[in-house]
């Protein structure tokens, strides 16, 4: 009986050891070359990252090859350092992906730019942070030096849903980077180190599960 439980236990907390190291990020080559345009291709890295969850949802991050990070002072900014609008990379969904507002984003490829969340009626309390991810179809944002004001930007991003409303993606404290971490209120984060211009490194941590207050 006792070796039966202890083989019991043993079994257990070998599926729980292989669910807990299911959740992981790998390095990977280029971005697809269908759907990214060349000055996409040229702004980003040429590896990438493939964060995969310990429930098979994967996404695939290319990140800038350099951020502006402009010091400067903005009071509740978590990255003050970034300018808003700024192109921070790009990522696929090869399934699809529910954003921070819980908005259902299909397939594809998607520009991702830094965007600070105008601190308004219309959006306070929303999120710890104010600092946001918008992702915008690659094929509608294929120029990364593009500058946006803020109304444009909601556009562009907008297209990638069919709400309305622009694809956001909350942004954390940032962890070790190159892993993945589970908060206490079971948001996911994904840490990511960016150089920036001033010879920094500029730490990010984004959300790739995890749905906010509405």
């Amino acid at each position: 009986m006792v070796s039966r439980c202890l083989l019991l236990c043993a079994l257990i907390l070998g599926v729980v050891a292989s669910t807990l190291a299911a959740s992981k990020v790998e390095r990977i080559g280029p971005p697809p070359a269908t759907g990214v345009s060349d000055a996409l291709h040229q702004a980003v890295d040429a590896k990438g990252y493939r964060v995969t969850l310990d429930d098979g949802w994967t996404a695939e991050f290319w990140l800038a090859r350099q951020l502006k990070s402009e010091k400067k002072d903005v009071p509740g900014a978590l990255y003050p350092e970034l300018t808003n609008a700024e192109f921070v990379g790009i990522v696929r969904f090869p399934q699809g992906f529910s954003d921070y507002r819980g908005q259902s984003l299909p397939a594809g490829v998607y520009t991702l730019r830094y965007q600070l969340l105008p601190q308004d009626g219309n959006h306070m309390g929303v999120a710890p942070n104010p600092d946001f991810l918008l992702a915008s179809p690659a094929s509608d944002d294929s120029r990364p030096e593009q500058s946006y004001v803020y109304r444009k930007l909601v556009a562009v991003s907008a297209k990638s849903t069919s709400t309305g409303h622009p694809a956001v993606i909350a942004l954390e404290s940032a962890g070790e980077p190159g892993n993945v971490t589970k908060q206490d209120n079971g948001n996911v984060i994904f840490s990511v180190g960016i150089p920036a211009a001033d010879g920094s490194t500029v730490k990010l941590g984004v959300v790739v599960k995890g749905v906010g207050a509405q």
